[in-house]
């Protein structure tokens, strides 16, 4: 038997399961070479998650502290992207932390060969209906569909910016 070669790709399938909670994101602190201040993140029944944006689309595994079902958003959850061409062929961690009081969340963002952490935070919403949600739709489509999750997400911002 031939010996393997390290250096040939492989490819495994891994299933996206049932979305069961969407969350539209409005941030107000962002990772500077991603500046998307929307973006939906859709949990899946098995683990797994799809995030779009402006200029994201994709997909990796996540582990909550609590449940995520339609009727209880998370609290504070663990993303592990797959490697995609958003994030240079490679992996990116993601924690996220959501203030369900203060409809509000933070971000840690860490990435390969690079030893400081990045924060973002800023508002969530869940999105009804999560389980209905079609990702292929692609961004621009649903995000015409749940422009008024998106709008009341900007209210908030705009009521808590500070007066200047």
């Amino acid at each position: 038997m031939p010996a393997s070669d390290p250096t040939t790709s492989h490819t495994i399938a891994v299933p996206l399961g049932l979305p069961v909670f969407v969350h539209a994101l409005r941030y107000t602190a962002m990772y500077g070479p991603k500046p998307f201040a929307e973006a939906l993140l859709v949990y899946r029944d098995n683990g797994t998650y799809t995030i779009l944006s402006p200029g994201e689309d994709h997909h990796g595994c996540y582990v909550s502290a609590t449940e995520v079902t339609v009727d209880a958003p998370p609290r504070h959850v663990a993303f592990m992207s797959w490697p995609s061409s958003d994030w240079g062929s490679n992996v990116a961690a993601h924690t996220l932390t959501f203030a369900a009081d203060a409809g509000a969340f933070t971000q840690e963002l860490r990435l390969p060969s690079d030893a400081v952490p990045r924060a973002q935070h800023g508002y969530a919403e869940p999105v009804p209906e999560a389980e209905q949600i079609d990702v292929t739709a692609g961004w621009t489509e649903l995000r015409r569909a749940h422009d008024d999750v998106f709008a009341a997400l900007a209210a908030r911002v705009a009521a808590t910016a500070p007066a200047g």
